[in-house]
């Protein structure tokens, strides 16, 4: 098995103050250290074996049976669907907010800064499958913009490595490859990204890895990476009506995945491919239960209200599971709805029990689907 990754001497330059450098560290700037070096994998051969092949084979049927059964269900399902990769994806590079908080730092509600990165990476994900251009770098640089909330981000200049705060790339676990690589190697990545005989759950599981051995980035690589799962699987038409949030699979046990993309900087591939294959036949019978859930919960509205067909809260029904808190302003802009017929249909959504003001505010007045929140909360931890 040849690897996918070697390694070349390289020799580190700071210009920073070595004053806070251990003797040991002094001692190692004299010394070279090992930086990545990737194979072309533009045109790599993808042998799978028969057990992995039975697992693509159950994966592709059960995924397709689901993307049919949820058509035409409920529009707004695949955006909390988005939701939850998003909060998941973000726990992985240890981010953690409660979903409640995401949807208030969606509609612009003062949160904590872990709030707003998994809001970035959730605005990320939306844009990127909104989008109609095809996947190439310049879409990739856009996507960790918005998930940095950078306009700034480019392929990085500088050699960055996964390691401690305060050392030195010579005591990384890993240091990707250098900025003199990375043309290349992201034209190289594209290139694969665009054949078209591999299976898309093949090819996203592979692109996940091989980009995160690339490192392209100062920050953000995981999660980019994990977004152009979805990506993938969105451009090459697996999958119409839904998106797995595959992360929150991965979260729960995030020793196998970073074994899994340590075994395909070996030139192992099948692990990262298993991982996929087998966090996407966990989550469809959740996706099941969750897109059922939600349907009777639904009805259960629609039954409690008593209003006119063309009043605006059966619009607000839906606005509610895509974005289970919202405000005024949100519901006016979202539906070029006056001021006060936004008020009067809110109060109409209270009455009934359908929503909730968050706090004891009078102004500026957040509302909230607890029931939703609470749907979205059981999805991650099931």
């Amino acid at each position: 098995m040849k690897p996918f990754v070697t390694y070349e001497k390289r020799f580190y330059h700071t210009d920073h103050t070595l004053q806070h450098l251990s003797r040991r560290q002094r001692q190692l700037l004299e010394e070279p250290y090992l930086s990545a070096v990737t194979e072309d994998l533009s045109n790599v051969t993808i042998l799978l074996s028969e057990s992995t092949q039975r697992l693509l084979l159950e994966s592709i049927e059960s995924l397709s049976r689901l993307d049919g059964y949820i058509k035409d269900k409920l529009a707004s399902f695949p955006t909390l669907l988005l939701r939850t990769e998003a909060l998941s994806s973000s726990q992985i590079e240890h981010y953690s907010a409660s979903n409640r908080n995401v949807a208030l730092a969606q509609i612009n509600k003062k949160q904590s800064s872990e709030a707003m990165i998994i809001k970035s990476n959730l605005e990320s994900l939306i844009s990127g499958l909104s989008s109609k251009n095809n996947l190439d770098v310049d879409t990739i640089i856009d996507l960790n913009k918005l998930l940095l909330s950078n306009e700034n981000i480019d392929i990085r200049k500088r050699i960055n490595w996964i390691g401690t705060p305060y050392s030195l790339p010579h005591e990384a676990s890993y240091v990707p490859p250098h900025p003199d690589h990375l043309e290349l190697y992201m034209n190289q990545f594209i290139s694969f990204c665009k054949r078209n005989d591999i299976h898309p759950l093949i090819q996203a599981a592979f692109a996940h890895a091989y980009f995160e051995i690339i490192h392209p980035f100062e920050d953000g690589n995981g999660r980019v990476g994990r977004i152009l799962i979805q990506l993938i699987l969105k451009e090459k038409l697996f999958l119409e009506h839904l998106y797995m949030p595959f992360s929150v699979g991965i979260v729960k046990d995030q020793e196998r995945y970073v074994n899994a993309l340590d075994e395909f900087k070996l030139g192992n591939f099948e692990p990262i491919i298993i991982v996929l294959l087998e966090n996407a036949l966990g989550l469809v019978p959740k996706v099941y239960h969750a897109l059922e859930q939600l349907l009777e919960l639904k009805q259960s509205w629609r039954d409690k209200l008593n209003l006119r067909q063309d009043a605006l809260a059966w619009k607000m029904l839906d606005d509610f599971i895509t974005q289970p808190v919202i405000d005024v302003k949100y519901i006016k802009e979202k539906h070029n709805a006056n001021d006060q017929a936004v008020r009067n249909n809110i109060e109409e959504l209270i009455k009934v029990g359908i929503i909730s003001p968050i706090g004891n505010n009078k102004r500026d007045v957040a509302y909230e689907s607890k029931e939703v929140l609470d749907l979205l909360d059981q999805f991650i931890i099931d």
